[in-house]
């Protein structure tokens, strides 16, 4: 697998070409280019066609340009790559026009701007951005004129100090004796690169008024380090190149120094071809690149075939009076889409030096862990740990992280839970209150009428809809009263589920080992007393619902008791009167004894009063059947009492626990905040105690 840093990128390359100038069509000029729609492509003539990354037709304006090719370079940098933007082409071909050379602060708002301020611009607005980074950003600006290196940033009085070019073997290419401004904004960017314009050389030919005869490099350094982690730091850096155009002595009209100049930047641009022909050819892969033929090609080792991305605007002219200089820059181009770079991620030095140091401490403090064990590998005496040991510490490591996430997410889960039953205990008595309501509103009278049968017997229309209004009312009290319970039960499935999660945490917790005996007692404990809550849940459901059940079987019964004690009222009644009875016939008997006519008559009483003795006997049976009913109601309604009793034991209970969870979760953040402050506290000894360390070990080595 190919690791980032060590990913191939090729050289990018945008061809731009402007319009026909005034001039051209005064002089009868044609276009030789057309471009193909759709497609990075170019034709000149009716058979040369070349493709490159970007191209863009007279019609695209600067914006275009910059965001298509060279925004995403600039969003790379905050990476930490290095990366250049070059402009090569013929003279007046727009070099100096899409590079933005000639930039003033009263262009800011024209759409002709070109590519350095609007880099500038994108540059700090990407910075606003990134608040957790610090920033560190300095700007230098030199031309390459006749061989020579000159100091735009200085001013002339003072270019006579040496400019030279030095190579580090870390940093790469130095430039020794070089201005380098710090800049916070983009205004004071933008007047280094106006004042590096005015001191700019240029002069007048025949093919531009306005001519560059040097080569310039606008550099751009940065430095970013994160503000809660002093080991993420970068420096990267940004050329941007305008080259002076290539030119003809024929077609500048060019004489003395002119003539001088042009041979000079035509010498400059060959040692760049050789370069690029070097770089871009496979055949010679691995073979020399003549980079110290000039000092262009010098500053630009890095761009091209080093460590940088790079993106080349090829800038040509369409008339086909310059159809030959065109062509050997679209060749120009299309050599350098060969060239290969390899970019990697510019961290800074001593950062990397540390983590590098830290990682083998963390080693070797493992293994003195182990010898420490008895658990030291043979291999231990070659200075190289064996795969078996490092094994064992990756799985050490996996197994220590995944524990203390388990511990954390427990401790959440458990804190999670008690806010989460605090809540339902609120809604349940909110509920409570709100089902007495209800109740105190079913026990009215309105809720008992039939209301139905009060709507067919009522003529009077306006009476009709204020009854049908009020059977609408007691509709709207049944589904309240439906609603309520079933917000009830969803609450207690949810406080169920909630703590059946916690204790599955607090079982596959059992399994793992601690490395903070604090951390790990107050997870233990709050699982704990989660469980706790979790039975406590469980009885408090099964009570309430046990009460529920008892207290809708009284409510079932109290009609049927009021028939009983009416029964039992009509019972005794008719047990009095068929006494009296009883007794008459009784009576009646004994007189009938003395006279025998009567003998016929006394049988008769004889069987009525043992059918009277009957009825008397049954009669009695279910009084004694309706006074037992009577007595389970009152058994029940004690049990339903005592049962609400233990109910609201039981709550206050559950309040007390999640008081103590709560207090118990206070209690380690208060704590892990204060380990917190004494491990920072611990570290900076730590780092003083390490620099005292090394400013005594280079006393020594004095």
């Amino acid at each position: 697998m190919v690791r980032e840093d060590d990913k191939v990128i090729p050289v990018r390359v945008a061809l731009r070409c402007r319009p026909l100038v005034p001039k051209e069509i005064s002089e009868g000029c044609q276009m030789c280019l057309s471009f193909v729609s759709g497609e990075p492509q170019v034709v000149v003539g009716n058979d040369k066609s070349f493709t490159y990354d970007y191209v863009f037709d007279p019609s695209v304006e600067q914006e275009e340009v910059f965001n298509t090719a060279v925004a995403p370079l600039i969003r790379g940098i905050f990476k930490g790559y290095n990366a250049t933007v070059l402009a090569y082409g013929q003279t007046g071909s727009g070099k100096t026009y899409s590079m933005g050379g000639t930039y003033t602060a009263n262009q800011e708002y024209e759409p002709s701007v070109g590519v350095i301020p609007r880099v500038i611009k994108l540059l700090f607005k990407e910075k606003e951005q990134r608040q957790d980074w610090e920033f560190i950003l300095k700007v230098s600006y030199l031309e390459i004129y006749n061989e020579d290196i000159l100091d735009l940033l200085c001013p002339s009085r003072e270019r006579s100090s040496p400019i030279s070019i030095r190579e580090d073997p870390k940093e790469g290419i130095k430039i020794v004796g070089l201005t380098e401004r710090k800049v916070t904004c983009a205004q004071d960017t933008v007047s280094c690169l106006e004042q590096g314009n005015n001191s700019r050389t240029v002069a007048s030919t025949a093919m531009n008024s306005q001519s560059s005869r040097s080569h310039a490099i606008f550099t751009i350094c940065i430095d970013q380090k994160k503000k809660n982690d002093k080991n993420s730091s970068f420096h990267s850096k940004l050329h941007l190149v305008d080259l002076a155009g290539s030119e003809r002595q024929k077609k500048t009209k060019a004489e003395g120094d002119r003539l001088k100049e042009g041979i000079n930047i035509n010498r400059g641009l060959l040692c760049l071809g050789n370069v690029i022909s070097a770089l871009g050819d496979e055949n010679k892969k691995g073979g020399f690149v003549p980079y110290r033929d000039s000092k262009l090609t010098r500053l630009l080792q890095d761009s091209l075939g080093g460590n940088s991305h790079t993106l080349m605007i090829a800038c040509v002219s369409p008339a086909d009076s310059n159809l030959e200089e065109t062509l050997n820059t679209l060749r120009y181009a299309d050599r350098a889409r060969k060239i290969k770079n390899k970019p990697i991620v510019n961290l800074d030095p001593q950062a990397a030096e540390l983590h590098h140091l830290k990682q083998q401490v963390q080693q070797l403090q493992v293994l003195l862990l182990q010898a420490h064990g008895g658990t030291l590998p043979v291999s231990i005496n070659s200075m190289a740990p064996s795969e078996n040991l490092q094994s064992l510490m990756e799985k050490n490591q996996s197994l220590t992280e995944e524990n203390q996430k388990l511990i954390q997410g427990l401790s959440e889960a458990a804190g999670q839970t008690a806010q989460m039953l605090e809540r339902i205990i609120l809604t349940e008595q909110e509920n409570e209150k709100m089902n007495a309501k209800l109740e105190q509103l079913q026990q009215h009278a309105v809720c008992k009428l039939d209301l139905q049968k009060l709507v067919e017997t009522v003529e009077d229309e306006e009476l009709k809809e204020n009854v049908e209004v009020i059977r609408d009312l007691q509709q709207v009290l049944a589904q309240l009263q439906s609603e309520s319970a079933a917000t009830m039960e969803a609450a207690a499935e949810m406080a169920n589920s909630e703590q059946d999660a916690t204790a599955e945490a607090e079982m596959g917790q059992d399994t793992k080992r601690s490395l903070d005996d604090f951390t790990t007692q107050h997870a233990l404990r709050q699982a704990q007393l989660s469980k706790e809550l979790l039975e406590l849940n469980k009885a408090l459901a099964l009570k309430e619902a046990l009460a529920k059940k008892m207290t809708q079987n009284d409510s079932q019964l109290e009609p049927i008791q009021s028939k009983y004690q009416t029964d039992i009222r009509d019972l005794e009644l008719e047990v009095s009167s068929l006494q009296k009875e009883k007794e008459e016939l009784i009576l009646a008997l004994h007189m009938a004894k003395k006279d025998v006519n009567q003998a016929k008559l006394s049988e008769r009483r004889r069987k009525r009063l043992q059918e009277l003795e009957g009825q008397i006997s049954e009669l009695k049976k279910k009084l004694n059947e309706q006074s037992k009913l009577l007595k389970l109601k009152e058994s029940t309604e004690r049990t339903v009492s005592k049962l609400n009793q233990e109910i609201k034991e039981m709550k206050n209970q559950r309040v007390q626990l999640m008081r103590q969870m709560k207090d118990d979760a206070e209690k380690f953040r208060q704590w892990k905040q204060q380990k917190d402050k004494e491990v920072i506290q611990l570290k900076e000894r730590d780092r003083q105690g390490k620099y005292e360390l090394l400013k005594l070990k280079r006393d020594f080595q004095k």
